[in-house]
């Protein structure tokens, strides 16, 4: 997740806020300064209440992107439904989370600060339980047997045999 700060820089601007690029959330948040373009850990950093994140719908016709507000500390599942606003008249249209990224992991789980992308399909697109695989066994027998037409290389040239 990228998220932009606005926070005192040590070094560049102690006394003015900066603009600053969240890097790592947690007990010792990780912030860089664009401004001087240090980065350090941040004590005493005040967290958003709600945080933007980016979902990447995979639609079978028409895939798109949204950005969805969540709220700080709020964990999310794979399986899980969300709710976005598409844009379309109604504004119930439920999609199941199929994967979420952090940095360049997938994970099964993961709190809204630390999320990059949220992978999801439409609920009505969703097929639940796994298919399982059956292996088709295809005995041979006489009766599946054609007669053959082969052809016959000898060691010393060549000769072709047909069988009408």
């Amino acid at each position: 997740m990228t998220q932009n700060i606005n926070i005192e820089c040590p070094s560049c601007s102690p006394e003015e806020k900066v603009s600053h690029e969240l890097l790592k959330l947690g007990k010792s948040p990780l912030v860089h300064c664009l401004q001087c373009g240090i980065m350090y850990v941040a004590s005493g950093l005040d967290i958003p209440e709600k945080i933007s994140v980016r979902v990447y719908v995979n639609r079978i016709e028409h895939p798109f992107t949204r950005w969805v507000k969540l709220s700080a500390g709020e964990v999310l599942s794979e399986d899980e439904e969300i709710v976005l606003d598409t844009g379309k008249a109604t504004s119930d249209n439920p999609f199941v989370i199929t994967s979420l990224q952090v940095g360049v992991r997938r994970v099964p789980s993961a709190p809204a600060e630390e999320l990059d992308t949220i992978w999801a399909r439409p609920l009505d697109e969703i097929t639940f339980g796994k298919k399982k695989k059956t292996r088709q066994k295809h005995p041979v027998g006489s009766e599946s047997m054609k007669p053959a037409i082969g052809i016959f290389i000898p060691s010393k040239g060549l000769q072709v045999m047909q069988d009408n």
